[in-house]
C-alpha cells in the first residue's frame, strides 16, 4: 500500500530524485526562481523522465502554507504507514532491532528532525501517535530532508499498547527523562531496543514513563536543562551504533 504526500525543499526533492525517481508524481518549480542547484537538478537525467509544472511563487506558499518552500516541491509516493498490527509483524522478524518511539509529540519540526536523526543511525522504526500528528504536513518532509520517505514509520492509535507489544515481543523499553539518575550510556543496549523522547514542554507522560524499563537522562553540565529533542534522540541513539560496534 503507498500514499501521496507533498514534500518542499531542495534536500527533500533531491532525495527523491536520486533515490527515487519512479516515486515522484509530479515536480513543481518556481518559475521566476534562479537557482544553480535547481537548474542543476532539473538538467539531470533523472528528471527527465518527470513531469515538471513551472508556476508561480504563490503557489507553491499557497500549496505548502510557507513561503519558505526554497521554489521547488514534489507530489510523491511514500509507502503507507505502519500500525499496530502490522508494525509487530514486522519488527518481530528482526532480532535485535533498534525502535525510536516518539510519545507525545506534534510539532512537525520537530517530528521531522527526529525522523532525520533516526534515519542517520538507520534505525528500524519510528513510532508516532495517530492522535497528536498530521504526518501529511509538508514541514515534516521538508526538516526531514528526505528521511520521510525513507524511514520505516508506524503511526499508532495507542502508544501504550505499542510499548505493551514489543515488550511481549522482546524488547527493552527505555525513556528519557531529566529526572533520572541512570545516564544513557549506563543500559546494555545489545538486545531489541525502543527508546522513547516525549515532548520538549512536559516530557514523559506519566503512563509511559511506568512501562518502561528503565528511565535514562542525558547529564547536563552547562545552565541548560534540556536538549532539543531531535538532538537528544541523536545522542541516545548513537549510544546504541556505538555499543553494537556499527562503524
Amino acid at each position: 500500500m503507498s500514499k501521496e504526500v507533498t514534500i518542499y525543499g531542495y534536500n527533500s526533492v533531491e532525495t527523491s530524485v536520486s533515490k527515487n525517481p519512479d516515486r515522484i508524481i509530479e515536480l513543481y518549480v518556481d518559475k521566476s526562481t534562479s537557482n544553480k542547484r535547481i537548474d542543476k537538478l532539473l538538467s539531470s537525467s533523472a528528471v527527465s523522465k518527470l513531469s515538471i509544472k513551472r508556476v508561480d511563487k504563490s503557489f507553491l506558499s499557497d500549496l505548502l502554507s510557507t513561503e519558505k518552500h526554497q521554489g521547488i516541491a514534489a507530489k510523491i509516493i511514500i509507502n503507507e504507514f505502519f500500525n499496530l498490527k502490522t508494525s509487530i509483524q514486522f519488527l518481530s522478524q528482526k532480532e535485535g532491532s533498534l525502535v525510536l518511539i516518539l510519545d507525545d509529540l506534534d510539532d512537525p519540526r520537530n517530528i521531522g528532525a527526529c525522523l532525520r536523526t533516526a534515519n542517520a543511525v538507520d534505525i528500524d522504526m519510528v513510532v508516532l501517535s495517530k492522535n497528536r500528528v498530521n504526518m501529511d504536513s509538508p514541514v515534516i518532509g521538508k526538516v526531514s530532508s528526505g528521511a520521510l520517505q525513507a524511514t520505516n514509520i508506524a503511526v499508532v492509535s495507542n502508544i501504550s499498547q505499542f510499548i505493551d507489544r514489543i515488550k511481549e515481543i522482546g524488547f527493552w523499553v527505555y525513556g528519557a527523562s531529566e529526572n533520572s539518575d541512570d545516564s544513557y550510556w549506563d543500559p546494555n543496549f545489545s538486545e531489541s531496543t525502543a527508546i522513547i523522547v516525549g515532548s520538549e514542554g512536559t516530557g514523559l507522560r506519566d503512563l509511559t514513563k511506568s512501562q518502561c524499563d528503565q528511565l535514562i537522562s542525558i547529564p547536563m553540565a552547562g545552565v541548560v536543562s534540556s536538549l532539543n529533542v531531535s538532538v537528544a534522540c541523536g545522542v541516545m541513539l548513537y549510544e546504541v551504533l556505538r555499543q553494537r560496534g556499527a562503524n
